[in-house]
């Protein structure tokens, strides 16, 4: 059933993007604004999670939003699935998301990511990548806008020992004078990265306190991947205790 539904599901989004991309045409005609360009996205990124819960049957709570600040600050989540891309793009719609360079050659996606406008980042320009992303970012921050961050850099599987990239997160922390808030979520027990099919559920995506900026860079990196580790391996246990304690299916 779980293969079923999740063939479906990759069906539907075949069709929402090809309904999705109608728009281009007309977008690119008129010079459309960011905040238009958005809005679109916003259809998209609705409709897949609305597919989750309809056609898959999995659907998410979010915890600790209340350590989320109204304004500017830097959202750093861990990463297991596509998931929490859409999701985070839904819950923060004015949000920049920092993003490899390479998405930009995917057709459709890269024209959106461009005009998002996403923080799109070169990862083989080192220093010059970062001074990149932090210019992008504080012109998004001098909006108003949250930028969001992976600082694992790629999806990693639950099974794999969680290994950060700090390099890019520090950067943004110790030159945007605004607070970092860390975040988890248990995606990877729903939507593996080395497999196709989604299973049903209730994903987790828990939100911790910020952290002020001001800490030294190493003090602040050292804090941060503490806290994501420990908040997605909290989530983890109590999502298979949640499945351990599941009467036997008949």
């Amino acid at each position: 059933m779980h293969y079923l539904r999740s063939i479906l599901f990759d069906a539907a989004v075949v069709i929402l993007t090809v309904v999705v991309s109608l728009s281009v045409p007309f977008m690119a005609l008129f010079n459309a604004s960011s905040a238009t360009v958005r809005a679109v996205s916003q259809v998209w990124a609705n409709g897949i999670l609305f597919l989750m819960k309809y056609v898959v049957g999995l659907d998410y709570r979010v915890e600790g939003r209340e350590h989320v600040p109204d304004g500017p600050c830097i959202i750093a989540c861990n990463h297991q699935s596509l998931w929490e891309t859409a999701a985070l793009c839904v819950i923060f719609p004015d949000a920049s998301i920092v993003a490899k360079k390479e998405l930009r050659k995917l057709p459709l996606v890269g024209w959106f990511l461009e005009r998002y406008p996403m923080i799109l980042v070169d990862r083989s320009a080192g220093r010059q990548a970062l001074r990149q992303m932090v210019d992008e970012a504080r012109r998004a921050v001098g909006e108003g806008r949250k930028v969001l961050l992976f600082p694992q850099g790629t999806r990693q599987a639950i099974d794999e020992p969680m290994k950060f990239q700090s390099a890019g997160i520090s950067a943004l922390y110790t030159n945007l004078d605004v607070s970092v808030v860390p975040a988890a979520c248990n995606s990877g027990l729903f939507w593996d990265k080395k497999k196709l099919t989604m299973h049903s559920g209730i994903i987790t995506l828990s939100f911790l306190p910020p952290i002020a900026p001001g800490l030294p860079r190493k003090e602040f990196q050292e804090k941060m991947e503490r806290m994501i580790a420990e908040e997605a391996g909290r989530l983890l246990t109590v999502s298979e205790a949640k499945v351990s304690r599941r009467p036997p299916t008949r």
